[in-house]
């Protein structure tokens, strides 16, 4: 099994930004998602937990790491698993990059995941970035990671393609248990974000 988990409620979400690879803190309901997160893998055999370096990841996994009593020094952070990178739209909202970049959004709205970010990457660059570690991660290994490295990863797993990619809601703290290149189950936090 691999669980995949998103991070749990960050700052840049309640402010609706496009974080991507600005380092922003977890929230008082991020907190609380990830000890929550954490509670519904008790008793789960975890050898290995891997995060992204942003705090937001990072303190999820050490969250969870408390909860299951894995020692949050064995957490391996993976400069890999770090969230897309948005270019020139970092860490602004949907309102500010409409004002700044309107001539850009038609793009992105045309390509969705095929579009690359100006100075920044786009889906292809991060199923790039996280292929050559997904086919080396150890079975009952939990990575802490982003919205962008979960649909990077179902994309690279073939478990979605071009068309079924938003099938998936993917909310903060939401664990996909991945078996064998497929979706086992999806485990709610349960917490809103």
């Amino acid at each position: 099994m691999i669980y995949l988990v998103r991070h749990g409620q960050s700052e840049a979400n309640v402010s609706r930004r496009f974080s991507g690879i600005t380092d922003v803190e977890l929230t008082e309901t991020g907190i609380l998602q990830a000890v929550s997160a954490g509670k519904k893998l008790k008793g789960k055999t975890i050898h290995k937990i891997f995060s992204s370096p942003l705090k937001r990841a990072k303190n999820t996994a050490e969250l969870i790491a408390d909860e299951i009593g894995f020692n949050k020094k064995d957490i391996i952070i993976e400069n890999r698993l770090t969230e897309v990178n948005f270019g020139i739209f970092e860490n602004l909202t949907w309102e500010e990059i409409i004002k700044m970049y309107a001539d850009e959004i038609e793009n992105w709205i045309k390509f969705k995941h095929k579009y690359k970010f100006p100075k920044g990457e786009g889906y292809d660059d991060i199923i790039d970035r996280v292929s050559g570690f997904m086919d080396n991660v150890p079975d009952n290994s939990l990575i802490s990671t982003h919205y962008g490295v979960i649909q990077a990863v179902l994309l690279y797993f073939k478990i979605v393609d071009d068309v079924t990619l938003w099938d998936y809601k993917i909310s903060n703290c939401d664990i996909f248990v991945v078996n064998n290149k497929k979706i086992e189950k999806i485990i709610r936090c349960g917490l809103k974000s």
